[in-house]
């Protein structure tokens, strides 16, 4: 019965897998839809600065689901009679992908459509961005790989280890048939399935899906707490002080993996505008996470005109130094003559493009950590499968003992076993709780 119990398991689970993988091939379709929509409609924007011929090159390379979409933006374009035509036209590509690059790459096009300019320093610092973009998340898509395939591994190898200690016992004391025995072997089998079901559907990934930030209330609460603690801190209650550190760590870490797309957004529109007017043309599109700064960064324009005090109070209650000096340089840019401000952008993006490439790995760890603490469950199972096979090797050496006290033996190998699994449930639940904690 256990062997048949596994059977049927193994069945109702491959399909899960085979489900699994289908929206994992979609999703990578997706991606690779993207990076060749996008390379695509620079190339041929830079040749010709008109949308709609970008759209029909584009189409021309793209895949079956990506050319209907395209068809239908082009449909729109011919037919839409608003003040908006573009805005709409290629919202539909948004809609369907939602991929944050797509819509920084649409906006840019849709002003030099509108409005013209000297676009091909901006549109390159657009294509630079994505190629780099594409190499981080392939090498991530590796990464995952990886790490599904060690978890599989490890699996195999528990399950032999078992096998083979289990069969490392002489004959005469063999144990295999205990219905004990049976029933543990059946219930590791289907933990490890249902280990490596968990690790299949937690690293399937949506490579277009920006990874959740801290919810806006979150924000808001920790906000108000640094700034309170970075005012006076004295003014913190015990408990205030104790959460400040955090909520300063996790603040800092979310600012960071944030700001490189709030960077390159600002620059690309410097094409046509001051730096004031570009930061304040960002700001409905920021991530709620830096409105807050960004809000405070315009104000200060408007209270020192002139001079760096805007730039220098940005996010001083934090420390981010590669942020606060990325900042500083669009003073520099407001100072400087038009081929002097060009040079300086391009100082400004080939920072940023390592900052990114940092916040990068940075996101991809954190949606990758989980998978390390399921790699050692397999291990833990492993562990505790062989406490119980030891039990029963007692207890066949020990067979011709009486029969009280081969109950109070049971009973002692009973405790033992739920004291062991109690120890691998307290170190796993250490072992989360250090996750969370560290990231």
């Amino acid at each position: 019965i256990p062997g048949l119990i596994c059977v049927l398991t193994i069945v109702v689970c491959n399909v899960f897998l085979e489900k699994q993988d289908r929206i994992k091939k979609q999703y990578l379709a997706k991606y690779n839809d993207v990076v060749l929509y996008m390379e695509q409609m620079i190339y041929s924007f830079k040749k010709q600065p008109k949308i709609r011929m970008a759209l029909l090159d584009a189409q021309k390379v793209s895949s079956i689901e990506m050319r209907e979409v395209i068809e239908e933006a082009i449909v729109n374009i011919d037919s839409n009679k608003s003040a908006n035509i573009y805005e709409d036209a290629l919202a539909i590509i948004e809609k369907e992908y939602n991929c944050g690059r797509i819509k920084s790459l649409h906006k840019f096009i849709i002003k030099i459509e509108n409005y013209g300019g000297n676009y091909e320093t901006y549109i390159d610092i657009l294509l630079e961005d994505i190629k780099n973009w594409s190499d981080r998340t392939l090498t991530f898509i590796r990464n995952v790989d990886r790490t599904r395939r060690n978890v599989l591994i490890s699996i195999a190898s528990t399950l032999i280890t078992c096998g083979f200690m289990a069969y490392l016992i002489p004959k005469d004391y063999k144990f295999t048939e205990h219905g004990l025995y049976q029933v543990c072997s059946m219930i590791l089998i289907m933990a490890m399935i249902f280990t490596y079901l968990a690790i299949t559907k937690r690293l399937n990934f949506d490579w277009l899906k920006e990874e959740r930030a801290l919810p806006d209330n979150m924000v808001i609460k920790y906000y108000a707490l640094v700034e309170k603690g970075y005012n006076n801190i004295s003014d913190l209650s015990f408990m205030e002080r104790i959460n400040y550190k955090k909520a300063k760590k996790r603040l800092e870490r979310e600012i960071y993996k944030i700001f490189p797309d709030w960077i390159r957004d600002v620059a690309i529109n410097l094409q046509n505008d001051t730096v004031q007017s570009a930061i304040e043309g960002s700001y409905e599109d920021t991530p709620f996470i830096l409105k807050r700064p960004v809000r405070k960064l315009l104000i200060d324009f408007e209270r020192y005109p002139v001079g760096i005090e805007p730039y220098d109070n940005v996010l001083k209650e934090f420390d981010l130094p590669d942020v606060k000096s990325s900042v500083k340089m669009f003073y520099s840019i407001n100072e400087l003559g038009r081929e002097q401000s060009t040079k300086q952008i391009g100082a400004i993006i080939d920072r940023n493009n390592k900052l990114s490439g940092q916040t990068e790995e940075m996101k991809n760890k954190d949606r990758i950590g989980i998978a390390a603490m399921y790699s050692v469950i397999p291990m833990f199972l492993g562990v505790l499968k062989i406490i119980v096979d030891m039990l029963l090797m007692i207890l066949v050496f020990t067979s011709s003992i009486s029969e009280v006290e081969m109950k109070e033996l049971l009973s002692e190998a009973g405790q033992c076993l739920v004291y062991g699994i109690i120890f691998v449930l307290l170190i796993m639940g250490f072992y989360g709780i250090f996750e969370s904690v560290t990231v």
